[in-house]
């Protein structure tokens, strides 16, 4: 132990100054410790990591600071204000996971109403964005595309999109809770999409309850006038059973009893079960919707926008090239047959067999 004897007053007060120092320094150190600094929460860790953790990459989330951040931005700095950064990885970590508030606040170490805020504040504002990030091209050479990708991959001709729903598991609403149990008995919200061969969303439906009829959405839907009223006027969608047969809507041969039917139905499905892939795909990087991460516990109308929100990410993340599942569809590529087709000359039936015969029956 050193003993430092302090005889003067000049000499008690630099040691004072001193010791201020010291506890300065040590009251830093401690506060150090205790919060993160908010303002470079990437900078912890590695590409992988984040993609992990947090779905998307670096660049991508960084760009979705800079789209949202008049929306985030607190106009105060009382009570250090979370970052736009801080605020988006937080809700990612949400989507990404499903977990409770409770444990994405002690992860961040904030409050759960914090949580709560930013995740509701994130919804927001990519619900707002939805239309950007999710449409359903109407000119010939954006259809055409998408013919050339179906076609390449599954070597049926003429597709530009393929369609399907799924239900998101919810907690029971407070009001009219039997309208959101489904043929599977447990509450939920019936999600309908199209999806292209790239497993992008091109059209998606996030407001019906469970026990609501794929048939119905699909009537109900702006996808439905789109080629109704022809403003989409070449190509088909192709749907399972449930849709009902259009001449822009393909279903499967129920009772195939030739080869040529056979094998329509096979290239049907086959082509079709990108739909299936892509809502796989969406629940295994977004767990919060899946059931894996148990009940989405929110009301209903928050559930359809939280939703729709890791729609837009998904088709962000399909933009940028984050990691995908390889592609098992291996098709020679050919000529693509255009052909049209004029609802109050053919049905959906003469539609179908005349894409039988033509393409199918060799």
């Amino acid at each position: 132990m050193i003993i430092i004897k302090v005889t003067t007053s000049r000499e008690r007060k630099n040691m004072a100054v001193v010791y201020m120092h010291i506890r300065q320094r040590a009251e830093n150190v401690r506060r150090n410790r205790v919060f993160r600094d908010r303002n470079n929460p990437l900078d912890c860790m590695d590409d992988d990591q984040i993609v992990r953790r947090y779905r998307l990459s670096r660049p991508l989330i960084l760009e979705l600071c800079r789209m949202f951040e008049n929306d985030l931005a607190r106009p105060t700095a009382r009570s250090r204000a979370f970052p736009v950064s801080f605020q988006i990885m937080v809700a990612l970590r949400f989507y990404a996971t499903g977990s409770f508030q409770m444990v994405n606040a002690d992860v961040h170490n904030i409050s759960r109403p914090s949580v709560s805020k930013i995740t509701s504040d994130v919804t927001s504002c990519l619900k707002r964005v939805c239309r950007n990030y999710i449409k359903m091209p109407t000119d010939q050479a954006g259809l055409h595309n998408i013919m050339r990708g179906f076609y390449e991959k599954t070597n049926f001709p003429n597709v530009v999109g393929a369609i399907d729903g799924t239900h998101i598991r919810i907690k029971s609403p407070a009001e009219d809770g039997h309208r959101y149990v489904n043929r599977k008995n447990y509450h939920s919200i019936n999600v309908q999409a199209v999806c292209d061969s790239s497993m992008k969303f091109l059209n998606y439906v996030a407001k019906y309850p469970g026990a609501t009829h794929d048939s119905f959405i699909l009537t109900n839907s702006n996808i439905y006038e789109l080629f109704d009223s022809r403003e989409i006027g070449i190509g088909w969608l192709l749907g399972d059973s449930g849709y009902p047969l259009r001449p822009w809507l393909m279903t499967p041969m129920l009772n195939a009893s030739t080869e040529a039917e056979e094998r329509y139905n096979r290239g049907h499905m086959r082509a079709r079960c990108v739909v299936e892939r892509s809502f796989g795909l969406l629940k295994a990087r977004f767990r919060c919707i899946d059931n894996s991460a148990g009940t989405l516990l929110y009301g209903a109308t928050k559930s359809c926008d939280i939703t729709v929100g890791v729609a837009v990410l998904h088709n962000m993340c399909i933009n940028h090239g984050i990691p995908l599942p390889p592609d098992e569809n291996h098709c020679d590529r050919g000529h693509i047959a255009r052909q049209q087709y004029v609802c109050h000359l053919n049905d959906g039936a003469t539609v179908r067999r005349r894409l039988i015969n033509g393409r199918f029956s060799q």
